[in-house]
């Protein structure tokens, strides 16, 4: 009999031993490269940037084990719906009509205003007056190609939007686009990358009236997500602790 006892606080040791070997969850960030300096690949194949840097600090807060996954930033919102990913960390404004849930705001850039003008600095372009019927592209999915969308018949624009924004700057470069609409931090990295662009803020009471309703990057997370106010938790540790103002110091003023 005590043998039999033996044999099952045994069993209940080596099952309570697997029990805690497997409490480190791994959740799934989506996330969409060629947006410096949010989120970009190295040399070596590897994601870098800001949002990664903050996914994976967001990740220790919250106790568990981080997994990337890069996509096209219009199949982000569609793959949270679908439970492909936990959340999505991807330079994302928290636009109500996103049929997602987001996040406290983790990132507020100085400048506010999402929406800049990248142009050759040769190209005619330097202000909101010079943009009539002038041939613009956009990130498909982003507020940027909402943006241009409404203001499209204003200015005669001849919109040619693409997935990836590596691709948008590379046809500026080549005199294929006039301009780029984007947001302000990763126009100065290509600005900074190719010194023949250069990049302004867009001036329209569509972009004034964007701001008073959105403000900032959000992390996105499916309807009514678990993991919600668990990650709102997270972010504002992160921000009483210096850690997102250290993240921001290093990828967008040093």
């Amino acid at each position: 009999m005590k043998k039999a006892i033996l044999a099952v606080l045994t069993l209940v040791f080596i099952l309570s031993g697997c029990v805690q070997q497997n409490t480190q969850d791994t959740i799934t960030i989506l996330t969409s490269s060629g947006y410096p300096p949010y989120e970009m690949i190295d040399e070596d194949g590897n994601l870098i940037g800001f949002d990664i840097d903050f996914g994976n600090a967001l990740g220790e807060k919250l106790g568990v084990q981080v997994k990337w996954e890069d996509m096209d930033f219009d199949g982000i919102i569609g793959a949270l719906n679908s439970n492909r990913g936990t959340m999505a960390i991807a330079a994302m404004s928290p636009d109500p009509e996103r049929d997602v849930d987001f996040s406290i705001p983790y990132y507020v850039g100085a400048e506010e205003s999402p929406f800049f003008i990248l142009t050759l600095a040769s190209g005619g372009v330097v202000d909101s007056n010079d943009l009539t019927g002038k041939k613009v592209g956009a990130q498909i999915g982003t507020i940027q190609e909402s943006l241009l969308n409404k203001i499209i018949s204003e200015f005669s624009l001849v919109a040619d939007p693409k997935q990836n924004v590596s691709q948008l700057v590379q046809e500026v470069l080549t005199g294929r686009l006039d301009f780029v609409l984007i947001e302000g931090p990763t126009a100065r990295e290509y600005v900074l990358e190719f010194p023949t662009l250069t990049t302004f803020e867009l001036s329209h009471p569509e972009v004034t009236k964007y701001i008073e309703e959105v403000a900032g990057v959000s992390v996105a997370l499916p309807r009514n997500s678990e993991w919600t106010a668990r990650v709102n938790a997270a972010i504002q540790e992160l921000i009483d602790d210096g850690t997102l103002d250290a993240l921001i110091k290093k990828w967008f003023t040093e």
